[in-house]
């Protein structure tokens, strides 16, 4: 029943984080289509700018709200707690808001983009919105209140959508769709005060707090850091290398399916208090086993079909004009198997975040001597999105080691490894089967119409002759779907 209970609370945390992509990726479109290539390039680089240093900025915090509320059953503890991480946020904010004012010249002048820096000017007070937004759906997910963060990313979702979409449509200048996007974090930021309000209480100094908050979250934070670097780097070497055009079809195509990180780190979201408060092993095995067996059978026909369909999907969202994104887009694609597990997360709940920092250097480190000697091969912009994928791979690899020897953990029991396998044979088998049927179709449109559905049936009948689909998730989807239903009439 409690299975039941997190699956469901992942589920619908999924449903809607997805819901979120969707229409994001929908304004990247309208964007992509709207403004020219180096225009929209900048638009791109503002949020690799705030991605990145928000990251160094916030030092873990958010994530650590998941270890720390659920160890506190006192009201009047947890407002404290709250009230103490929003004080420290707002200042972290303000310290980013000067940073781009003060930087901004040299961040535009190392990006090769003049236009950046007065871009920059209209974009530095974003953080000062955006950390207690961001801080928020940590807090609500340490309370156990899923519904909270749903009803938020909503709310979001509606303020992104009427008012960036709004001012790009209506002005069509890049500046003014900024100003859009700073009118939606504002509203935002109202929002989370508002719904905080009764969280605050009066500002008590406490040395104690403090060491118990970094002592945790630092470790974490550096990890962040560094693994925000090792993701994000490919894009700043692309950025120092290529022109922001260069840099909009790289951006466009240089992603691991945000779908994947949207579906882990809701899943992870709920785990982590459920991990944190076991201290049986067996326990701790048995969620963490069918969390990843359930991201597989998401996580990689998904990456299979879109692998086969690549360069249609670039066309028909982005036109034809980003169509050599593709190529970026399928190596990304490659690290995606990697992904059905988040390794981290047992060291994180297990209060051993040293060891998240010792993978992240490692993997920054890694990443950038690679990055730096692809970039002057003649793979050019190829060479860093391949260095990436391999990064990836020797970061998984690191953290198996760990969980067997420092955790303790048995691998073969914590990892279904058979499941996965036959996760994998049937998409491969459903992919095959539709690369060869769309080979004999000319048109994009009936490529994707005719290849998913090919694929889809393929998969699903192979999966389930070959055990990879059990009766019993084909009986959590059909109680899923009746409850929606249920809930909409």
């Amino acid at each position: 029943m409690k299975d039941q209970s997190l699956t469901k609370q992942a589920g619908l945390l999924s449903a809607t984080e997805s819901f979120r992509f969707i229409m994001k990726s929908l304004i990247g479109i309208v964007l992509a289509r709207m403004l020219t290539p180096e225009d929209y390039g900048s638009y791109r680089q503002l949020f690799l700018i705030y991605t990145t240093f928000s990251t160094v900025l916030l030092l873990g915090i958010p994530q650590s709200m998941l270890y720390f509320i659920p160890k506190i059953s006192d009201d009047l503890d947890r407002k404290r707690l709250v009230s103490r991480i929003v004080d420290m946020i707002s200042i972290l904010a303000l310290l980013m808001f000067g940073g781009i004012l003060f930087f901004r010249g040299m961040i535009a002048q190392s990006f090769s983009n003049p236009q950046l820096s007065c871009l920059l000017l209209i974009f530095a007070g974003y953080p000062i919105f955006m950390f207690l937004s961001q801080v928020y759906s940590s807090i609500m997910m340490g309370m156990k209140r899923s519904d909270r963060v749903i009803r938020f990313t909503l709310f979001t979702i509606v303020t992104d959508f009427v008012l960036i979409l709004g001012t790009a449509l209506f002005f069509r200048k890049l500046e003014m769709i900024v100003l859009g996007l700073m009118l939606s974090a504002f509203l935002q930021w109202i929002y989370v005060r508002l719904k905080l309000r009764t969280m605050s209480i009066a500002y008590s100094w406490d040395k104690d707090f403090y060491k118990q908050q970094f002592s945790y979250s630092l470790p974490l934070g550096l990890s962040s850091i560094i693994g925000v670097l090792t993701v994000q780097l490919d894009k700043f070497v692309i950025s120092g290398f290529f022109s922001p055009a260069q840099y909009a079809i790289f951006s466009i195509g240089a992603m691991e399916l945000p779908f994947v990180g949207i579906l882990t780190n809701s899943v992870n979201s709920v785990i982590l208090p459920a991990i944190s408060s076991h201290t049986d092993k067996s326990q701790v095995t048995m969620l963490y086993r069918a969390a990843m067996r359930k991201n597989a059978l998401l996580i990689i026909p998904i990456a299979a079909l879109c692998f086969v369909l690549a360069s249609d999907i670039i066309s028909i969202l982005y036109s034809d004009r980003y169509s050599s994104a593709s190529i970026y887009f399928q190596i990304y694609l490659i690290a995606l198997l990697v992904r059905i597990g988040s390794y981290g997360i047992l060291f994180q709940a297990l209060n051993r975040t040293k060891y998240i920092l010792y993978n992240a250097i490692f993997t920054l480190s890694l990443n950038l001597g690679l990055n730096l000697i692809l970039v002057n091969t003649p793979l050019k912009m190829k060479g860093p999105a391949i260095a990436t994928v391999i990064v990836t791979y020797a970061s998984m690899a690191l953290y198996l080691y760990w969980i067997k020897s420092k955790l303790k953990f048995q691998l073969g029991l914590m990892i279904p490894w058979l499941q996965i396998g036959r996760t994998l044979l049937s998409a491969l088998i459903a992919g095959l089967i539709s690369f060869w049927t769309i080979s004999f179709i000319e048109s994009i449109w009936l490529n994707l119409i005719i290849g998913g559905s090919i694929f889809s049936i393929c998969y699903l009948a192979v999966a389930y002759l070959l055990g990879a689909i059990l009766p019993y998730d084909i009986a959590s989807i059909k109680t899923y779907i009746e409850g929606l239903i249920q809930r909409t009439r």
